[in-house]
């Protein structure tokens, strides 16, 4: 009775539960849909990976592009101090090696040095043999007044005022006021120096400070300040 009644047993129990019947294929389009999820997911997921390093990789260019533009433009103006400071030095040394002012005016000279006769030198009055006394001194007599009154000018003659002192006096005026030139040359040298040290530091912080062109520069500007000091020193031996 039972194995006769079995098959419209679960047929009945079929009709009664249709949902039954299509658990198994609803449970297979929930699985599809839940990997087509995950596979967007992923796909994402890359997709986004290779946008950010695109985006890296773009910003690393633009970074380097901009490097490079900065070396160049901190290298140009390395380059203009130095040919600045060259000349300044070249100036100083000019000046160092140059041999002070020697007094060439002469003195004038003594008439008792030259060895030639003196005006003042009374002359003899040469008489004949057989010429009386009283005409002799009557000579020598007459040559005295000449001679005294030549005497008397030379030694009232007035001392012309030399040029020497006045023309050290400028010699000296000139060479302070290039002295005080090349100061303040190097005073400005000195500061441009200091605002490409500024742009360095502040490109360092951006790119790193381990950048090897960025030490060349450094190194660059650290001899030139170096020489700067050493024109310094220079001109205070000058002073």
């Amino acid at each position: 009775m039972l194995k006769k009644g079995w098959p419209i047993l679960v047929a009945s129990m079929l009709v009664a539960s249709p949902a039954w019947a299509a658990a198994k294929p609803a449970g297979k389009a929930h699985e599809r849909e839940t990997m087509v999820k995950k596979v967007e997911i992923v796909v994402k997921k890359k997709t986004e990976q290779k946008e950010a390093e695109a985006k890296k990789k773009q910003e690393s260019s633009k970074q380097q592009k901009l490097l490079a533009q900065k070396l160049a433009q901190l290298n140009k103006k390395v380059s203009q101090i130095e040919e600045r400071l060259n000349k300044v030095t070249a100036r100083i040394q000019a000046l160092s090696e140059a041999e002070p002012a020697t007094d060439t005016q002469t003195t004038p000279a003594d008439p008792a040095s030259t060895g030639e006769p003196s005006t003042s030198q009374p002359r003899e009055a040469t008489a004949a043999t057989d010429a009386s006394s009283g005409q002799a001194v009557a000579a020598n007599d007459a040559a005295a007044p000449a001679s005294s009154g030549q005497t008397v000018t030379e030694a009232s003659s007035p001392t012309s005022p030399s040029p020497v002192d006045e023309d050290q006096a400028e010699l000296d005026e000139e060479k302070q006021a290039q002295i005080d030139g090349l100061i303040g040359q190097l005073i400005a040298l000195s500061n441009q120096l200091r605002a490409v040290t500024n742009e360095i530091r502040a490109l360092e912080k951006k790119v790193g400070a381990d950048n090897a062109d960025i030490q060349k520069v450094k190194e660059k500007v650290k001899a030139l300040n170096d020489q700067v000091q050493a024109n310094k020193r220079a001109l205070l031996n000058l002073l």
